[in-house]
């Protein structure tokens, strides 16, 4: 027997449902992130789009201030001075001239200024545009932004934006969404924590959004709250979402293992790795002891279970669908050994059909197609259980119309095992009778099931119908179906199911007159291990 686990069919599922689940937790952790991402984008371009209002305003008004360059400082003293106290944000504004600071918009007209550019200033005259500063000209520890408008190589506007404004611009933009926010020009970062410069490797890091202006770097981080506030918005949703989805999956996962589905599948690989072989069981004229045909019989051969019981694998082949294909494969091997012709013309094979077969002609295409000719010299009988229910009559009588027209007849198999006995023979055409084993007297004193043999015996003769008895395993058994005018029976007293090989002796020897049980010709054929006889297709 095929073995399936359902150990491993529990702990796949579980594996399933716990991956799903983490799958789907991964994807809603994946949300809050995107959107702390959105956030805290949409807060780093607010951020650079206030800080951008004050340096853009601090550079406008150095524009202006351009045309005083090189002028006398008691000049344009009195508009400088003006300058720097009417437009926002400026500690200071300062002339440059040949490097040097010479005229200041916080200096009195009369103070004469000489101040060559400080050191941490001096990038300014080689094209760097703006440069955070700890401290500035009369205002000592207290971080400034140089800006720097040149109207030469030596010369130009020199303005110092207070550290202040742009802390509070900072502060402002910060909010419960933000951990930190910082200004980085070069190396040196201001931040939204303390009104002093700090290196910008130590300001910035762990910074999650950053954005390049002109000028700066803005960046900021968000805060634990943010991410806190996400989760308790999204997990609700994705828990919900990953429960239901998890639980389909567990269930989908859970059938698709279960031992029909296993089964299922194992049973197509065999039909596609030519497991499944032919086995004839040899029918026998009752009055002469010829052997007139044989019932194929499949069996399948696992490369692991070794041969597997015909009722451990045809009614799920029929639950599946399998079976049309199951039978397609059963056609082309009894094809090839038919086509060989080492039997007896007029050795008729019968197959059996499923339910499903009765839906459509589609058997009639493939015994069409498959079979062809060989029915004129090896005539097929198609067998029909009664333990099937037929779910539709027109389709099913439509069928065997069809194959009793391309001169394949028709037998119902297992009469009286259930109760669809009578509303069969009643709806359908059928030549053949087959009575089931159950039926078949077992002693000589076995009067009551002798009395309904004897029953069916009589209700196929009036019916016209041709019997042939199942299961016939005594010679009491033989002796009593020949005193009724039993044309065919099968059964162990005759031959077992044999394959192809051995079917050939054994028809040939019993092609003549007289009467031989299988005993008789052990020599002959050589039986297959005993197996219980549930319909194969």
């Amino acid at each position: 027997m095929i073995q399936h686990s359902r150990v491993a069919q529990w702990l796949v599922t579980g594996l399933v449902v716990t991956v799903t689940l983490l799958v789907v937790l991964l994807l809603g952790w994946l949300r809050v992130v995107g959107a702390s991402q959105a956030i805290l984008q949409e807060e780093t371009e607010r951020q650079r789009d206030a800080l951008e209002r004050i340096v853009d305003s601090a550079d406008t008004a150095l524009q202006g201030a351009t045309a005083w360059v090189g002028r006398n400082c008691s000049e344009v003293n009195g508009a400088l001075q003006a300058e720097g106290t009417l437009s926002p944000y400026f500690r200071s504004i300062w002339l440059v001239s040949h490097g040097k600071m010479y005229c200041s918009s916080v200096a009195r007209t009369d103070q004469a200024i000489d101040m060559p550019l400080p050191n941490e200033l001096v990038p300014l005259l080689t094209g760097t545009r703006a440069i955070f500063v700890a401290s500035t000209p009369y205002v000592r520890d207290a971080p400034a932004l140089a800006i720097f408008v040149p109207t030469s190589a030596t010369d130009g506007v020199l303005g110092f934006v207070d550290g202040v404004y742009l802390t509070e611009s900072l502060h402002s933009v910060k909010n419960s969404n933000l951990e930190w926010t910082a200004m980085t020009i070069g190396k040196l970062s201001l931040t939204s924590e303390a009104p002093t410069l700090e290196s910008a490797s130590v300001a910035t890091r762990g910074a999650q959004s950053t954005l390049t202006s002109e000028l700066f770097t803005t960046s900021l981080a968000g805060s634990p709250s943010l991410t806190r506030r996400l989760i308790a918005n999204y997990a609700p949703i994705f828990l919900s979402f990953g429960a239901v989805i998890a639980v389909l999956l567990g269930i989908l996962t859970f059938r698709h293992l279960s031992p029909a589905q296993f089964m299922r599948r194992q049973i197509a690989l065999g039909i596609k790795r030519n497991e499944f072989k032919v086995y004839y069981q040899p029918v026998m004229e009752l009055a002469t002891g010829r052997c007139t045909g044989a019932e194929a019989l499949v069996r399948w051969h696992h490369p692991v279970a070794g041969l597997v019981r015909p009722d451990a694998f045809i009614p799920i082949a029929e639950g599946n669908g399998l079976i049309i294909e199951l039978t397609r494969s059963l056609l082309k091997l009894i094809r090839n050994d038919v086509a060989k012709g080492a039997l007896p013309q007029g050795f008729h094979i019968a197959i059996n059909l499923a339910e499903r077969h009765l839906r459509d002609n589609t058997i009639v295409q493939d015994i069409e197609r498959i079979y062809g000719s060989l029915n004129d010299t090896y005539p097929l009988i198609a067998e029909i259980t009664e333990r099937y229910v037929i779910r539709d009559s027109a389709a099913a009588r439509n069928v065997m119309a069809e194959l009793q027209r391309r001169g394949i007849e028709t037998a119902l198999d297992d009469f009286g095992a259930e109760n669809n006995s009578i509303g069969y023979l009643k709806r359908y055409d059928f030549n053949y009778l087959k009575i089931d084993k159950e039926f078949l007297p077992v002693t000589e004193d076995d009067v009551v099931t002798r009395n309904i043999c004897d029953s069916i015996i009589d209700l196929a003769e009036r019916m016209g119908m041709t019997i042939v008895a199942e299961g016939v395993e005594s010679e009491m058994q033989a002796k009593y179906l020949r005193q009724r005018n039993v044309t065919y029976a099968q059964g162990y007293l005759f031959a077992r199911p044999i394959s192809f090989d051995e079917l050939v002796p054994f028809a040939i020897a019993h092609a003549g007159a007289g009467l031989t049980t299988v005993k008789q010709v052990s020599a002959t054929v050589t039986p297959i291990t005993p197996l219980t006889q549930p319909k194969a297709v």
